[in-house]
């Protein structure tokens, strides 16, 4: 399978993973710093310039997109900057996250499960990321879903020390609905 990796401007690198293993890349901050350009790195994707080259989003498909607003919108917090249904044929939900537009698309008429999607990030504060995230989740009513749905939507884990090719890492995975996960790597 194929390595792919898109540098997303200064601030942000994400690797998208069908099996592949990270490339060393520099530290990278907390994308709280510069929210601003990330949503207009987003608007810019979705006006489609056509002198800019590189990763202009990732899309997912899903059979349920009631879970995935729920994960972006309140565990992630992220800005939606697409909002389309068209009725009897599909619903599109376009999120920037960390400069990263990531369209997710139901079709109403033959819906399917996401898979596996793994989205990674460099951090330069793994722990930061978590307690922004987990907190975000405790804030919300999702912290207060039975067990089994909640984790139809959302779950934790932290991984303090892996491998990510040949340099070590603590990871912080945040799991949502069907298989789609997003992971903060902040390398040793």
């Amino acid at each position: 399978m194929q390595r792919l990796a898109y540098l997303m401007s200064a601030r942000a690198f994400l690797i998208a993973v069908t099996a592949a293993s990270a490339e060393e890349v520099a530290q990278i901050q907390p994308h709280h710093a510069d929210s601003a350009s990330h949503e207009g790195s987003c608007k810019a994707a979705i006006q489609g310039p056509a002198s800019l080259e590189g990763l202009e989003s990732v899309q997912v498909e899903t059979s349920d997109i009631t879970r995935h607003e729920q994960f972006f919108d309140t565990v992630l917090k992220s800005s939606v900057v697409q909002h389309i249904d068209h009725p009897q044929v599909d619903s599109i939900r376009g999120y920037c996250y960390r400069g990263v537009l990531i369209v997710v698309r139901q079709d109403l008429r033959t819906p399917r499960p996401t898979g596996w999607v793994q989205i990674n990030f460099t951090v330069s504060d793994v722990a930061a990321v978590q307690a922004e995230v987990e907190g975000s989740y405790r804030a919300s009513t999702l912290s207060q879903l039975a067990e089994e749905e909640r984790a139809k939507i959302v779950r934790f884990r932290l991984k303090p020390e892996v491998t990510r090719g040949h340099r070590k890492a603590t990871r912080f995975e945040v799991t949502g609905p069907e298989g789609f996960m997003i992971g903060f790597d902040q390398y040793k």
